[in-house]
C-alpha cells in the first residue's frame, strides 16, 4: 500500500483512484491542471466532490501541469511546469488512454482510422460496410454502457431490422454517466455551463439533499439534484446528482432525457416515501 500517493490527472479515472486510495488510509496528492478538478463537469459538481477531497486531507495542486518524474531514493518527484514539486511515495499517471489498435491489420481490410480509433456510422458500421465497431475503440464516449448498447444496435442492423419501429439510433449526447466517488457524481444530457455557452435559454432547478427524509435518516445529507429543462416546454434536458447512490437516480433523468418527458411528467409521478428520489419530484416543480 503506497505511503503517500500522487495521482496526475484529474479527469474520472484520477478522481476514483484519490477516492480508493484515501479510503484505505493512504495521503494523497492530487496534481490538477486547470481550476477543478472533473473540468468537463459542472463547477458546482465538481465543487462539492474537492471539498469532500479537503474533508479527506486531499492536497489539491491546482494549475500545476506534470512535465517530468523522477525517484530519489524511496521518494518520487513530480515536477510540474509552475516549478511546484510534489513529492509520494508512489505515482499513479490517470491522464486518459490511447487505442491499442495497430496490431489488429486494420489497413489490411481496408478499415480506416483516425488516429487509432475506428471512425464509424449511425450504425457502428466501419469504412467498410461489412464489419462493425464498438467500445472505446469507436471514438465515442468510452463508457461500457455505450459500447453494450453499440453491441445491440449491431446485432440489430446485421439481423435486418433497422426499420423496426423499435430501433432507435444511438444518441450519444443522452448517455448517462457515474463517477464513484464519495459522494456518487452522475449526469446526463445537456450541462448548464454548455448550455450558456451556446447562448441557450434554460431552466435549472437544484435542491440540496438536506431537504431530503431520506437523506435525514441516512445521516448523509450531502449533495444536490439540478435538473435543466426548456423553460417553453418544461421538455427535461439534463441533469445533474451529487450525492448517495447518485448513479442510480441519473437513471430516472436519462429515461425523461431519452422520452423528452416534461418536468411536470417527474413532478406527477407518485415516488416512495421515504426515499432520495422524492428530491427529483422536487427538483422538477
Amino acid at each position: 500500500m503506497p505511503n503517500h500517493l500522487v495521482v496526475v490527472g484529474s479527469g474520472v479515472t484520477g478522481v476514483e483512484f484519490v477516492h480508493m486510495f484515501t479510503s484505505f488510509g493512504c495521503d494523497v496528492t492530487l496534481l490538477v491542471s486547470r481550476q477543478q478538478v472533473l473540468p468537463a463537469k459542472d463547477p458546482e459538481v465538481a465543487a462539492a466532490l474537492e471539498a469532500d477531497f479537503l474533508r479527506r486531507s486531499v492536497r489539491l495542486y491546482k494549475g500545476a501541469r506534470a512535465q517530468s518524474i523522477e525517484r530519489d531514493g524511496d521518494q518520487v518527484l513530480v515536477h510540474c511546469d509552475d516549478g511546484r514539486i510534489a513529492t509520494g511515495s508512489h505515482v499513479i499517471l490517470a491522464v486518459g488512454s490511447v487505442p491499442n489498435s495497430e496490431s489488429l491489420g486494420l489497413d489490411t481490410v481496408g478499415i480506416e482510422t483516425d488516429g487509432g480509433y475506428i471512425p464509424i456510422d449511425h450504425y457502428c458500421r466501419t469504412s467498410v460496410p461489412h464489419i462493425y465497431a464498438a467500445g472505446d475503440v469507436s471514438g465515442k464516449l468510452p463508457l461500457s454502457s455505450v459500447g453494450q448498447m453499440q453491441g445491440r444496435k449491431i446485432a440489430e442492423h446485421a439481423m435486418g431490422v433497422v426499420d423496426d419501429r423499435s430501433h432507435r439510433l444511438m444518441d450519444y449526447n443522452k448517455a448517462a454517466s457515474a463517477v464513484f466517488t464519495e459522494p456518487e457524481i452522475a449526469d446526463v444530457g445537456l450541462a448548464e455551463a454548455d448550455a450558456f455557452a451556446e447562448g441557450r435559454k434554460i431552466r435549472v432547478t437544484k435542491v440540496p439533499f438536506t431537504a431530503s427524509p431520506k437523506a435525514a435518516i441516512n445521516d448523509d445529507p450531502r449533495g444536490f439534484i439540478k435538473i435543466v429543462s426548456d423553460p417553453a416546454t418544461g421538455v427535461v434536458l439534463g441533469g445533474s446528482i451529487v450525492g448517495r447512490h447518485a448513479a442510480e437516480l441519473i437513471s430516472i433523468v436519462a429515461l425523461a432525457v431519452t422520452a423528452s418527458l416534461t418536468v411536470h411528467d417527474i413532478q406527477e409521478s407518485l415516488f416512495v416515501h421515504p426515499t432520495l428520489a422524492e428530491a427529483l419530484a422536487d427538483a422538477a416543480e
